[in-house]
C-alpha cells in the first residue's frame, strides 16, 4: 500500500501531546511553538483540554528541528497520521469514548485554520474526511451523548459517595459547564452555578433546573458536596471562599486548562482536588458503557475512511506528477523552438506556427503513455519512475 500522502517528496506529519502521557503546563509550550510552526506550514493545531496536536505537510528538505516535541508526545507520519485524525474525530481517541465535544472542536480547529490562512490541500482533504466520519459516527447513537462531565460526575462519587439529594456547584455557565449540570441533575443532585456574568449563570440555571449563585459563592461552597471548576481563566475567590471551601469536604474537579486554581488553594485541597490531567487518567476513563458493537463499528469506520484518503492522495500525487511531467515537457519544447527561431530568423509566420503545432503534438504523443500510466497507478510505481527519469 502507498503511504506517501503528498508526493514521493513531502510527509504529513503530526506531532500530538495528551494529557495521557504529558502534562498541562509541558502541553501549553508545547502549544506555543505549535501554533507559529504551522503557520509557517499551512498547518493548524488542534488543543483541548487533554490535547495539543499541531499538523503540517513537509516538503523535501524539511525537518521537524524547530518544534521541539515534549517528553512522552508522538510524532505521525503518512498513514499514521490519518488514522489517528480520523480516530480522534470519530471519538475513539477520547478520554470518553464516542463523545462529542471532540468534534466541535476539531470543526472549530479547521474553521480557525482557514480564517488564518492558506491550508494545504492535503491537509483540508483529510480533515474533511474526518468530520464527515465523525458526524457519521455520532448518527448511529442513541440516547444521549456521553461527555467529560459524565466522567467527572462519575470520579466525584466514586470519591465521595453518591449526589443524590447532595449540592453540586457548577463553576463556569459555558459548553462544559452546561454538560456538568445537566450530568450532575440527572445524578440527582441539587445544582448551583456561578459564572463571570451573572446572567449567563441565571439563564443557565432557569434553563435547566438549577440556581444562580454569585461567581465568588461565600458560604455556599461549604455546603457542596461537590464542585466542578470548567473556565477559561482563574476563579478568582476572596479569602472567606477559600477558607469555607478548604474547611468543607467537597471534591474539586477542575477541568479547566491551565487551572484555574491559585496554587495555594490547590495544595490546601491536597488529595480532594482531581485535575483535568489527573481525569484523563482515572481509572473510570475510557471504560463509559457502550452499545454492543459500537467500538468495532468505530473500527470498521476508521480503516474505510483511512482508505478512502490513501485512494485519494494516491490519485492527488499523480495528478500532480502529471503537470510536473507536462509542465517540464512544454518548457523544453518552448527552449527548442526558441533556438530554432534564433538560429533561422528569416523564417515566415507561418512555417513557424506549422512547426510549433507539430512540436505540440508530437510532445503530446510522447507523453500519452506515461501519462496513462499515471491515470492507473494504484501502488505509486509509475510516480516514482516518471519522477527519477525526468528529475522531477
Amino acid at each position: 500500500a502507498r503511504t506517501v500522502m503528498a508526493s514521493e517528496s513531502s510527509r504529513l506529519v503530526a506531532l500530538v501531546t495528551h494529557a495521557r502521557h504529558v502534562p498541562a503546563v509541558e502541553r501549553e509550550r508545547f502549544g506555543v511553538g505549535a501554533r507559529e510552526w504551522s503557520a509557517g506550514h499551512a498547518g493548524f493545531v488542534l488543543e483541548t483540554c487533554h490535547r495539543v496536536e499541531a499538523y503540517a505537510v513537509l516538503q523535501e528538505g524539511e525537518s521537524l528541528d524547530a518544534l521541539r516535541i515534549p517528553v512522552g508526545g508522538r510524532l505521525h507520519v503518512d498513514e499514521a497520521v490519518v488514522r489517528h485524525v480520523v480516530a480522534v474525530a470519530v471519538g475513539r481517541d477520547s478520554i470518553v469514548v464516542g463523545e462529542d465535544q471532540i468534534l466541535h472542536q476539531l470543526r472549530e480547529a479547521v474553521a480557525g485554520a482557514h480564517g488564518n490562512g492558506a491550508v494545504d490541500p492535503v491537509l483540508d482533504r483529510l480533515f474533511t474526511l474526518a468530520l464527515r466520519a465523525g458526524r457519521r459516527a455520532r448518527s448511529w447513537r442513541q440516547g444521549r451523548a456521553p461527555s467529560l462531565a459524565d466522567l467527572a460526575i462519575t470520579a466525584m462519587e466514586r470519591r465521595t459517595g453518591p449526589l443524590r439529594g447532595r449540592s453540586l456547584l457548577v463553576v463556569g455557565s459555558g459548553r462544559m459547564g452546561a454538560l456538568v449540570a445537566q450530568a450532575g441533575l440527572a445524578a440527582g443532585a441539587t445544582v448551583s452555578i456561578a459564572s463571570r456574568t451573572q446572567t449567563r449563570a441565571e439563564e443557565l440555571a432557569v434553563r435547566l433546573g438549577g440556581h444562580a449563585v454569585p461567581f465568588d459563592p461565600g458560604e455556599v461552597v461549604a455546603g457542596a458536596a461537590a464542585v466542578v471548576v470548567a473556565l477559561r481563566g482563574r476563579w478568582s475567590l476572596s479569602p472567606n471562599t477559600t477558607e469555607a471551601l478548604v474547611a468543607g469536604q467537597a471534591v474539586v474537579v477542575d477541568l479547566s486548562v491551565p487551572s484555574a486554581l491559585a496554587e495555594d488553594l490547590e495544595t490546601s485541597l491536597g488529595r480532594r482536588l482531581v485535575s483535568a490531567d489527573a481525569l484523563a487518567l482515572a481509572e473510570e476513563a475510557g471504560q463509559m458503557p457502550l452499545r454492543d458493537g459500537q467500538m468495532a463499528r468505530l473500527e470498521a469506520l476508521i480503516d474505510a475512511t483511512t482508505a478512502e484518503f490513501l485512494t485519494w492522495s494516491a490519485a492527488h500525487a499523480n495528478r500532480a506528477t502529471a503537470q510536473a511531467l507536462a509542465e517540464r515537457a512544454d518548457s523544453d519544447r518552448q527552449a527548442e523552438l526558441a533556438e530554432l527561431w534564433r538560429r533561422l530568423p528569416a523564417l515566415d509566420p507561418e512555417s513557424r506556427d506549422v512547426i510549433e503545432g507539430m512540436s505540440r503534438h508530437l510532445a503530446a504523443r510522447l507523453l500519452r503513455e506515461p501519462l496513462e500510466r499515471l491515470g492507473h497507478d494504484p501502488d505509486g510505481h509509475a510516480d516514482r519512475a516518471v519522477r527519477e527519469m525526468f528529475g522531477l
